[in-house]
C-alpha cells in the first residue's frame, strides 16, 4: 500500500519532512534558517528582504556568487550562504571521523 511518500527522497534532517526535489528541500531549509523572524527572509549578503523563501533562494543564486558565501566549513574549502547548509548532515558526513547521524524519535 502506498504511503504517500513516493518520489519524496530529499529529507530535511531537522524535521524529517520530505521533498521531491533538492530545490524544494533547499527552500525549506531557508525557512528553518529564518524561523522566528516574522515571516520575512533577509538575504544574508545584501540584506534585501523577501516575503517568500523561494524568492530569496532565486535572488541568492542569481545575484550572488561563490565569493559571497559567508559560512565557511572548518574542515574543507566549501562555503555556504546559510548556516543550515553548513551544519546539515549531508555535508558534515563527507568528513571522515564525523559520527553518523542519530535518528530522533
Amino acid at each position: 500500500m502506498p504511503d504517500g511518500k513516493e518520489g519524496l527522497n530529499h529529507e530535511c534532517k531537522l524535521c524529517s519532512q520530505s521533498f521531491d526535489s533538492p530545490a524544494k528541500l533547499q527552500c525549506h531549509l531557508i525557512e528553518h534558517s529564518f524561523e522566528g523572524m516574522g515571516g520575512t527572509f533577509k538575504c544574508p549578503v545584501c540584506f534585501t528582504v523577501f516575503v517568500q523563501a523561494n524568492k530569496l533562494q532565486q535572488h541568492i543564486f542569481s545575484a550572488h556568487g561563490q565569493e559571497d558565501k559567508i559560512y565557511d566549513c572548518s574542515q574543507c574549502p566549501q562555503k555556504f550562504f546559510f548556516q543550515t547548509d553548513l551544519t546539515n548532515t549531508k555535508h558534515r558526513s563527507q568528513h571522515s571521523g564525523y559520527p553518523p547521524p542519530s535518528r530522533l524519535g
